[in-house]
């Protein structure tokens, strides 16, 4: 686009210019709006519409489906609804799936290790075979949520580098993943007795999810 824009405007044709800049206005409203309507889908007291939400746009990735469940299934997981977050799961065949997204289910039961069972060992023993898995693909794994099933269920004191990586998305406020960072963030802190800490991450995710079941606790 911006080499077609340089192009025209050497050659004299201004006329492209509002064309352009009104197709990237365009743009970045649709992407606000999406942004805001992920925000208030959030905010139900259940995941119904976020897990509509993750099914319709992922329909035209290469693994959607894939993709589709493990989204479902951590939003599930996060409102408590343990039992859907499993038929989320068990709706793909996930041998055939790709070794990030085996990776992104582990990472599922690892929090519903965590959520459900409040087994710290099993969670972290899947999150060490999530990411066995997911460093095969260069396209990358969840790094933060890795981070947060270890901040939440993993023993001793966290690096600096993952606490710098969970407080930087807790404070984007909005969204699922800032959600869980901000809720992991005050566990720890309300670990440390430091309450005032744990307070200001509590209502970040207020902010963010506040139906999710860690709210309701």
């Amino acid at each position: 686009m911006i080499t077609g824009l340089i192009g025209n405007v050497r050659a004299g044709n201004y006329v492209a210019i509002p064309m352009v800049f009104t197709a990237l206005a365009i743009c970045g409203l649709a992407i606000a709006t999406k942004h805001y309507q992920v925000q208030y889908m959030l905010r139900d007291a259940t995941p119904d519409r976020i897990i509509e939400h993750y099914h319709h746009g992922s329909r035209r990735l290469p693994q959607g489906k894939a993709a589709a469940a493990y989204l479902s299934g951590l939003a599930a997981t996060f409102f408590g609804q343990f039992d859907r977050a499993r038929e989320e799961l068990q709706k793909v065949d996930w041998s055939q799936a790709s070794a990030m997204y085996r990776g992104h289910r582990l990472y599922v039961l690892a929090l519903l290790a965590v959520l459900e069972e409040t087994d710290y060992a099993k969670a972290i023993r899947l999150a060490d075979e999530a990411l066995e898995l997911e460093k095969q693909e260069r396209a990358g794994g969840l790094q933060v949520l890795d981070d947060v099933v270890r901040l939440v269920a993993g023993p001793g004191e966290p690096a600096e580098e993952l606490m710098k990586r969970v407080d930087f998305t807790a404070r984007k406020r909005r969204g699922l993943m800032p959600g869980m960072c901000a809720w992991a963030l005050g566990v720890h802190y309300k670990r440390r007795n430091e309450p005032e800490k744990s307070e200001e991450y509590k209502e970040l995710l207020r902010m963010s999810v506040p139906q999710s079941i860690v709210m309701r606790a």
